[in-house]
């Protein structure tokens, strides 16, 4: 499993709680001090999409509109209780058969928990609706809602997004965190100097990569390896880095 300041819904799943590709930031992303971490045998923090195993990458275009930073877009504060807020796991993206079933491109790390899920929210309401049957198909899910019993009713619902209440949400393993709880942490080193704010989540391979951006100057990009991250804590709204050193 954005940018994530106390706005009651989560940042909407396309800009943020997934994670995304990006081109670097006038930096290399493989750091010179490419050490063990000295923690030992430690696995990297993990960020996980909400109800929890495919990952989608959206569509990026430079400089346009979906090239957003995860800060840019609307969502809770780090430290909100995830059983108060809601979890994008999908968009609705048309209709299936004449009974009014929909396709949903999913937006989650664990799909197969929808089929324990009996109430969403669409789009930015928060008015639960009934969702009476889930199955898979390729990359998407089909489902009904209660209510929808035609593909006209259906096509009315294209383009929303899909959410779930955080209390359903399958609970976090040891290490995990979700998107919203890492942007707009304040990043510090080991002594407490400050670095400057987590913007955004970039999927860049072996490891996600963070983007710190300081008070002047490009955006940092740190890998999210034990060697460098080496405490998250949204409940201090902070995340403790050990800079790494880039080749030019």
């Amino acid at each position: 499993m954005s940018a994530w300041t106390s706005r009651g819904n989560l940042r909407d799943h396309t800009e943020s709680m997934l994670m995304r590709s990006k081109s670097p930031l006038n930096q290399s992303v493989t750091p010179v001090d490419n050490q063990s971490s000295s923690t030992g045998d430690v696995r990297s923090p993990r960020v996980r999409r909400p109800a929890g195993a495919r990952k989608v990458k959206p569509e990026r275009k430079p400089g346009g509109a979906s090239a957003k930073s995860l800060i840019e877009t609307p969502g809770p504060a780090p430290d909100a209780n995830v059983e108060g807020i809601r979890l994008t796991i999908g968009v609705i993206g048309g209709t299936h058969g004449v009974q009014g079933e929909l396709k949903l491109k999913l937006l989650t790390d664990h799909p197969e928990h929808l089929s324990t899920i009996r109430t969403v929210y669409l789009g930015d309401s928060d008015s639960p609706t009934g969702l009476t049957s889930v199955r898979f198909q390729g990359d998407q899910a089909l489902i009904q809602l209660e209510g929808v019993l035609s593909p006209e009713e259906g096509k009315l619902l294209g383009g929303l997004k899909v959410r779930i209440a955080g209390s359903d949400a399958l609970p976090l393993e040891e290490g995990e965190y979700f998107l919203f709880q890492l942007i707009g942490l304040s990043a510090v080193t080991s002594d407490g100097t400050a670095i400057g704010t987590v913007t955004d989540i970039l999927e860049t391979g072996t490891h996600d990569v963070l983007a710190i951006r300081p008070e002047t100057g490009p955006d940092i990009l740190v890998p999210n390896h034990p060697r460098y991250v080496l405490d998250i804590a949204p409940q201090r709204n902070q995340i403790v880095i050990d800079l790494p050193v880039y080749t030019s």
